[in-house]
């Protein structure tokens, strides 16, 4: 009885790893590497730049007025679980959120969580050396725009 039990885990795991085995690993969807670089407002005083390290884009943002940082904040977008883009951001002086993608084309990109309590949705769109981003609530009130072009 022993080798009948032997016989029939190993028919099963066979069955089991041959069926893992005919499924091909999902590939990952591209992250939005277009933000990659260096992003800096017309005024100088808004700098965005961002980091690929290939499993998540890393970045970082500060706004500087006469030589003193008076905002930064840490940055992620990575995929998540259900293979959705997720951006994490650790504002200064605040608590972090994660906004999950609500749309993704190839230069723009669109985050909401309606949850948050400002903003609730974040907006990159990339018109050639152009970065074109804003904040706002859920129904669009409250709308900041930002415009930043690649740093020289």
């Amino acid at each position: 009885m022993t080798t009948a039990f032997r016989l029939a885990g190993l028919v099963a795991c066979n069955f089991v790893l041959g069926g893992c085995a005919l499924q091909a690993p999902a590939e990952a969807e591209p992250l939005p590497t277009w933000l990659a670089g260096c992003w800096v407002s017309s005024d100088g005083q808004q700098i965005e730049a961002w980091s690929d390290d290939g499993e998540a884009l890393i970045g970082f943002s500060s706004v500087v007025v006469e030589n003193r940082t008076v905002f930064h904040e840490l940055m992620s977008i990575r995929r998540g679980d259900d293979g959705a883009l997720v951006f994490t951001a650790y504002p200064s002086n605040q608590p972090g959120g994660s906004f999950p993608s609500e749309r993704e084309d190839d230069d723009l990109v669109v985050f909401f969580n309606d949850a948050h309590d400002y903003p609730q949705r974040i907006r990159y769109q990339r018109e050639g050396d152009r970065l074109f981003a804003d904040i706002s609530r859920a129904d669009g009130s409250d709308r900041r725009n930002f415009v930043k072009q690649r740093c020289p």
